[in-house]
């Protein structure tokens, strides 16, 4: 019994105090890892359940898809009609374009010289041959 030593009980009583804060803080450090259990619980519940509600949705957003791309098919189709009208509207600004210089050209041909004395020399047979027939 010599081997046991009398324990002042200033130092129990600050072994006490140091377990007991040790304690504590395991309990704190326990109580803040349930809370971020529960939060990652409620974060995987609430994923799930949005999941579910896309999966149940699923068709109406098929049918709204198969909409939308007959839609753009629609749009496409515009797109080429009115692709081919301005085509065809720059040819037909091309052909006024030659249709004003062929006429400036007929309108210098009639006023030349040649085209006039033509005109008088010929205008005679004309007439003759319109009694003829």
């Amino acid at each position: 019994m010599d081997d046991i030593k009398p324990v002042l009980p200033d130092t129990t009583q600050v072994d006490f105090a140091e377990e007991l804060t040790q304690a504590r803080q395991d309990l704190q450090n326990a109580e803040g890892k349930i809370m971020q259990l529960e939060l990652a619980l409620l974060q995987s519940r609430d994923f799930a359940i949005g999941a579910a509600a896309e999966a149940g949705e699923a068709p109406a957003y098929r049918a709204m898809y198969v909409e939308s791309q007959k839609q753009l098919g629609d749009i496409k189709a515009h797109l080429a009609h009115i692709q081919r009208l301005e085509a065809a509207l720059n040819d037909a600004l091309k052909m006024e374009s030659t249709n004003k210089n062929l006429h400036r050209q007929i309108n210098d041909l009639k006023t030349s010289a040649t085209w006039r004395i033509g005109r008088v020399v010929l205008t005679p047979l004309r007439v003759i041959k319109r009694i003829i027939r």
